[in-house]
């Protein structure tokens, strides 16, 4: 291995109430608090088309992650198949750099208040780059293709929506606004909002897909949700979890497994998991 040697100088540190690698969040959307990151006063001038709202990049140097991992399993769950590192967002790897996509709430100076940043206290910063769209990047006039997809679910009594969510679903929205209540996942987000219509609960609304349908069956039934049964031709439920055939090629999968439940405003909810040939199928 070619032994030059790189500097990298940090341009500030982050301070966060995480301080143990262990037990912060995966990821900044799964529930990290808001940290400031803090610039060294030499870099300031390069920071001063920064606004609150805007998204950015930042580049951290994970100074407590291991150097000599080339596999790990994904999460840290051994119930996960071993994996490169470079295929995985493991902190450990042999250059530990941490990418952070991140919003900034507000700006005081030579600190920056930002949201969903996982990196614990004290991690240096060594970059901070804007987010460019891929339209934006190409230099392509926006379409639909390039945005986010996002939901929204009616509730025609929004108060019994968010007790529902919360003891039931065990989510909590991390923004409100008159009308309307948003809830962020590990990928993607959601809104409820008011409505004097209700859904007409035919056809799945959303869903998420996890990673034990069982488990994630039990902990909601002992939450008090109320699984849909269903038995016609094509689609069979056991126990509230049906085995439906086929599923798209980047999945990997030859099926996929699936529940459904309604929440307390009749919107149609779906979980579902990859039946993957290697996998057993859920029970």
């Amino acid at each position: 291995m070619n032994q030059d040697r790189l500097e990298l100088n940090p341009i500030g540190t982050v301070e966060s109430p995480l301080t143990d690698p262990a037990s912060a969040p995966k990821q900044g959307r799964e529930g990290a608090p808001d940290a400031w990151l803090v610039f060294e006063p030499e870099v300031l001038d390069g920071l001063q088309d920064i606004r609150p709202g805007d998204a950015v990049i930042v580049l951290t140097w994970l100074d407590r992650a291991r150097r000599d991992v080339l596999r790990v399993h994904p999460r840290d769950d051994v119930r996960n198949p071993l994996r490169g590192v470079f295929n995985t967002r493991s902190a450990d790897r042999p250059n530990p750099i941490g990418l952070h996509e991140v919003q900034v709430v507000s700006v005081e100076g030579e600190r920056f208040r930002v949201r969903n940043l996982e990196a614990v206290d004290g991690t240096p910063i060594v970059d901070v780059k804007p987010v460019l769209h891929r339209a934006e990047s190409l230099g392509q006039a926006p379409t639909l293709d390039h945005g986010d997809v996002a939901t929204r679910l009616p509730a025609q009594d929004l108060e019994r929506a968010r007790r529902f969510y919360a003891t039931k679903l065990g989510l909590e929205p991390i923004e409100e606004r008159p009308g309307g209540l948003l809830y962020r996942c590990r990928n993607g987000e959601f809104a409820l909002f008011q409505s004097a219509g209700a859904p007409s609960g035919d056809h799945t609304q959303m869903a998420w897909e996890v990673d034990d349908i069982d488990a994630t069956v039990r902990e909601l039934r002992d939450r008090g949700v109320v699984f849909e049964e269903y038995d016609f031709p094509g689609l069979t439920t056991r126990d509230g979890i049906a085995e439906v055939e086929g599923n798209y090629p980047s999945k990997g999968a030859v099926g996929e497994a699936a529940a459904w439940f309604r929440d307390s405003e009749g919107n149609l909810l779906g979980i579902g998991q990859p039946i993957r040939r290697s996998s057993p199928a859920p029970k």
